[in-house]
């Protein structure tokens, strides 16, 4: 399905390239096409949520370097791929996907929710205050679109210093935005915001 998408790959390619005796086989694990669909979409969602997200939510490491740790990830498994799979869940196979069937499109849409939710609960780390919030919001769906973007670009032009030169720009941005510096006073950390306060 990744090299030749979900319309063009039948059940007869899933078999032979799976090695699958025949089509009992197949529908011994799945009861349609469609079925096996969701399940690659599962897949590549949590494989993106066990390497990637992960990055986001370590902890040990500040907000913003997870980021840029998650974004520096991002380009190199798609710089691996020699631009032509996608570090991102919701690549060409997944919006291929979400053409053919509105469940395909929720799942997705889900995907995509998913991913935007786990950057804003990094941001409003960053900026706790509760008019935080949407502006974590608004932020982290900036991030997500212009990665998918970025990814696109790459793919198209197969090269991946597209994807880098946006990602480094992405950084920049958002460092601009969520900088944090010490407070004079008490050496805790404080936003942009606050210090212009």
């Amino acid at each position: 399905m990744a090299r030749q998408g979900y319309q063009q790959t039948s059940v007869d390619d899933v078999i032979r390239e799976a090695g699958l005796c025949g089509k009992s086989h197949f529908y011994h694990y799945f009861d349609s096409k469609e079925e096996l669909g969701y399940a690659v979409l599962k897949h590549q969602f949590n494989l993106f949520a066990d390497r990637g997200l992960a990055l986001l939510r370590d902890s040990a490491v500040g907000p913003l370097d997870r980021l840029n740790n998650f974004l520096d990830w991002v380009v190199q498994v798609h710089s691996d791929c020699h631009c032509e799979g996608s570090a991102s869940p919701c690549g060409s196979l997944a919006a291929e996907m979400a053409e053919q069937r509105e469940g395909f499109r929720q799942h997705v849409d889900q995907l995509f929710e998913q991913w935007i939710a786990q950057i804003q609960t990094l941001l409003q780390e960053v900026n706790p205050r509760p008019d935080g919030a949407a502006a974590a919001e608004r932020m982290a769906r900036f991030i997500v679109a212009t990665l998918e973007g970025a990814l696109f670009m790459s793919r198209v032009k197969r090269d991946a210093a597209v994807l880098k030169t946006i990602a480094t720009d992405l950084q920049r941005y958002v460092a601009a935005n969520f900088d944090i510096t010490p407070s004079p006073l008490t050496g805790a950390a404080m936003t942009v915001n606050e210090v212009a306060q």
